[in-house]
């Protein structure tokens, strides 16, 4: 299922979840009814309160997280000769120390921080698909 399907079905059943919960309870919700249960408001409340705690998780968090292990794992991988971006330089990878990396752009040697690194590039004859 792709993101903009799964964005569909949340949004639709955030609208069918706000529409049921802003309808007035039958009886007439204590206008010559029953009287309201405040603590099944309150209930209801921290239902929709967690739903859109669940869907925030969904959507932001989850894919935020991974995102940021899989570059984790591109920076422990990194070795010397590697071709990356960092700070939206190209160059080789010289050599990798703890938390540092130092890389040869043409004619110049620059040392950067490992989490500056944003993209490995694969050699032209290399690519996987």
């Amino acid at each position: 299922m792709t993101f903009l399907n799964k964005l569909t079905v949340c949004l639709l059943l955030l609208v069918l979840l706000v529409g049921t919960g802003c309808m007035p309870p039958p009886g007439g919700g204590g206008q010559g009814g029953a009287p309201v249960n405040p603590m099944a408001e309150m209930i209801k409340m921290l239902g929709f309160m967690a739903f859109f705690f669940i869907i925030m998780y969904v959507i932001l968090i989850r894919p935020q997280r991974k995102r940021e292990q899989e570059h984790a794992e591109m920076v422990t991988k990194l070795k010397a000769g590697d071709r990356v971006v960092a700070n939206g330089m190209v160059g080789a990878v010289v050599s990798v120390k703890e938390n540092s990396v130092m890389i040869r752009s043409g004619d110049s040697k620059l040392e950067v921080l490992k989490h500056a690194v944003t993209e490995v590039i694969q050699p032209e004859g290399n690519k996987q698909d």
